[in-house]
């Protein structure tokens, strides 16, 4: 099972600094960070159409899609997506 929380001021980011609009796909995906024992992290694509979605969820006006490939992510956690002074970044809670 897939859980997802998207905060506000990650939304205003995603129309305000990416440049998002209303009704846009915003693919969350597994991308590899380097090695070591965690060497998957969680990549945001703002300009990707869904080819075999496993999983689709409208937030703000924006909707959130995971590819069938990548549910393992993600799978039995939590991602959180926010923004801070950096930018927009995404954590999982087990």
């Amino acid at each position: 099972m897939i859980s997802f929380a998207v905060s506000e001021k990650a939304l205003d980011s995603f129309k305000n600094e990416w440049g998002l609009e209303e009704g846009q796909y915003v693919r969350i995906y597994a991308k590899y960070a380097g090695g070591g024992s965690d060497a998957f992290t969680v990549g945001i694509n703002a300009s990707a159409t869904p080819i075999d979605p496993a999983w689709v969820q409208s937030i703000g006006g924006f909707h959130f899609f995971v590819e069938k490939t990548d549910v393992w992510i993600l799978q039995d956690e939590l991602l959180q997506i926010d923004c801070n002074e950096n930018g927009i970044f995404s954590s999982k809670i087990s």
